[in-house]
């Protein structure tokens, strides 16, 4: 049989507006290359290949590994037209093998690269595909990895490619009678359309109202990018919503005037249903609570104070959501780069992920054989290490949710883990009273500090892995030289009481610590010198965590709360209550718009933060 290929319909390349975003523009891509030359290039290509042809047309295995072996080499080629022949030759034999993931893999590659191909390639895809890859409900089917495509082009803004996988989602799911595909491929079209549109409106009229005002409440409302759809919104067409976005880029100083903008967006809300809505009210909220910070007397603070617990009251969603799952008390979570999963580890052996924007469950990481006390995210997120009662550092990959790698060495419970900025070097401290190093790529011991003597309950690294600090059951925590395991300094200001956690700002200059005491102690690493503390918590501190920009702490107790504090002044900004049990584990999020706590209630919580670090810090209850 032999392989049919199919004549490459070509039509001009249409160039947007994605500069506004940042993006790639079309311009920056290949043009589109001729018919002709596209031919002789899938010639040669045939020519070149002949006996990987050959074997293709008898058996599916070999059109498979020449459909990979063409897509893999496509980016190497050096005209246009050779790799647009690549990808389109390995789409062809691709989804003629059934290979669906692939044959999307290469449509996608197409419509990247190559903005203004043809959208006929969709009907044609799936003419190729055949009716085995509709038939299919599984995750690889047709129908599902379409979607996920789509979806995930979307997200990063390449709306061509929405487009064209928005048209085959839509074909595939006439075909196979699914009225949530066809719903779903609408609606991507739909806005793909929608914002395309704008960016080529944008293009020939920078200015354009109702352009601007599409673009605008893309960027703000969906993505919540306000620094780029504020721009966008104050040329709206719609006269309230430029007014608002003018107040608000004017970024206002005084109580009354944050007030006036928080008002603006709070009446808009109104208007707006969904994700748009929840966007706006926050934005409300912020100003609001910006206006509570510099309020310069008690009616300028009632008013909006007043407004604030409106908010909250009204939509709990947006400032305490819930993760509901575990067996076992949740002992502590760690938050990835992009602020989209949540990572959470429990008494009950095994490791949670989680959508936080819904706090479902997205996978249960299972193997631990004893209870897990501690997680740490590589810098880039794709990795979780954890540790607890089974005396086995375990890694695991988060997309796939596969163990990865153990790192075997401690042999009671480990108690903490902390990992250098740039991910190399783990440090781990446990029960067997000894604190390593480890070089987490190849999970080899590189280094050990400390006499022994002490169980060691919880570690720290600066981020540069200069310092390395362990805290013992006897109250002290030792501060070493990463490199030599020399002492640099101690601190023996817990009175005697096990020390839980050791958090060091982002310079290295400054510890923070928590013990069975009550308080949040703040000194010096060079020199172990107390530099303050934070009172408050009336049972003892469990976990500490800096903010990005390091300007907040946040501490979980005992007492049932996590407290947010000013680091430079030590006051308490904010008390987060709703735990039923005692806090143990807290950690920011990389905006440091939201704190997220664990608790033996067996829960995890997210908590949206006002703008505490705005003027005067002034308490929000």
């Amino acid at each position: 049989m032999s392989i049919r290929v199919t004549r490459l319909r070509i039509v001009a390349p249409a160039l947007f507006a994605l500069a506004a975003f940042g993006l790639a523009t079309a311009a920056s891509e290949p043009d589109l290359p001729t018919p002709k030359d596209v031919k002789e290039s899938v010639d040669a290509l045939r020519d070149a290949y002949e006996k990987h042809y050959k074997a293709a047309e008898m058996d599916a295995k070999a059109k498979k590994d020449l459909a990979k072996k063409l897509y893999t080499e496509a980016p190497k080629r050096k005209t246009p037209a050779m790799q647009y022949a690549s990808y389109d030759e390995a789409r062809q034999l691709a989804a003629v093998s059934g290979d669906v993931r692939l044959t999307l893999d290469a449509l996608v590659a197409l419509s990247t690269k190559f903005p203004g191909v043809d959208q006929n390639l969709a009907p044609d895809t799936i003419k190729l595909l055949g009716d085995a890859a509709l038939a299919s409900t599984e995750d690889t089917g047709l129908i599902a990895l379409t979607t996920e495509a789509a979806s995930s082009a979307f997200e990063r803004e390449d709306f061509t490619t929405t487009v064209v996988l928005g048209k085959l989602l839509a074909t595939a799911a006439k075909k196979a009678e699914d009225p949530d595909a066809t719903l779903e491929a609408r609606r991507l079209l739909r806005e793909a359309e929608a914002l395309t549109a704008a960016q080529g409106a944008i293009k020939a009229k920078p200015n354009d109202p109702a352009a601007s005002e599409t673009l605008g409440r893309y960027q703000a409302f969906t993505r919540g990018r306000w620094d780029v759809g504020l721009k966008y919104l104050e040329k709206a067409a719609r006269k309230e919503l430029a007014a608002a976005a003018t107040l608000d880029l004017a970024n206002p100083k005084t109580s009354k005037d944050r007030a006036a903008v928080g008002e603006a967006w709070y009446k808009l809300a109104q208007e707006f249903r969904g994700l748009e809505q929840r966007r706006v009210i926050d934005r409300a909220w912020e100003w609001y609570s910006a206006a509570v910070a510099v309020a310069a007397n008690d009616e300028e603070l009632k008013a909006s104070n007043e407004r604030v617990k409106d908010i909250e009251k009204n939509y709990p969603a947006l400032f305490n959501l819930s993760f509901q799952g575990h067996t076992g008390a949740v002992a502590t979570a760690a938050a990835t780069l992009d602020g989209k999963t949540l990572v959470t580890v429990s008494n009950d052996n095994s490791v949670r992920v989680w959508d936080t924007r819904t706090g479902k469950c997205l996978k249960v990481l299972e193997g631990h054989t004893g209870w897990v006390g501690s997680v740490v995210l590589t810098p880039d997120s794709a990795q979780a290490v954890t540790a607890g009662g089974d005396n086995i550092i375990r890694v695991w990959d988060l997309k796939s949710g596969k163990e990865t790698a153990q790192i075997k060495g401690h042999t009671v419970a480990i108690r903490g883990l902390a990992l250098t900025a740039d991910g190399k070097t783990l440090i781990s401290g446990a029960s067997d009273k000894t604190c390593r190093a480890w070089d987490l790529k190849t999970g080899k011991e590189t280094k050990r500090y400390g006499d022994g003597k002490e169980s060691v309950e919880s570690v720290a690294v600066s981020q540069d892995g200069k310092f390395v600090l362990a805290g013992n059951d006897a109250g002290v925590i030792t501060v070493y030289d990463g490199k030599t395991g020399d002492v640099v300094s101690k601190y023996d200001r817990h009175d005697g009481m096990m020390v839980y956690t050791i958090v060091v700002s982002a310079d290295g200059k400054t510890a923070l610590s928590g013990a069975r005491g009550k308080d949040v102690h703040v000194w010096e690493v060079a020199t172990g010198k107390e530099q303050r503390r934070f009172k408050g918590h009336t049972e003892q501190v469990y976990q500490i965590a800096l903010s990005p920009d390091n300007k907040l702490v946040a501490s979980a107790s005992y007492d049932k709360t996590v407290r947010i504090w000013d680091f430079d002044s030590g006051k308490e900004l904010k008390k987060l209550e709703g735990h039923a049990d005692g806090v143990q584990g807290v950690c920011f999020a990389p905006d440091g718009r939201s704190v997220y706590s664990a608790s033996w209630d067996k829960s995890a919580r997210k908590w949206r933060l006002p703008l505490l670090s705005a003027g005067a810090n002034k308490r929000l209850d």
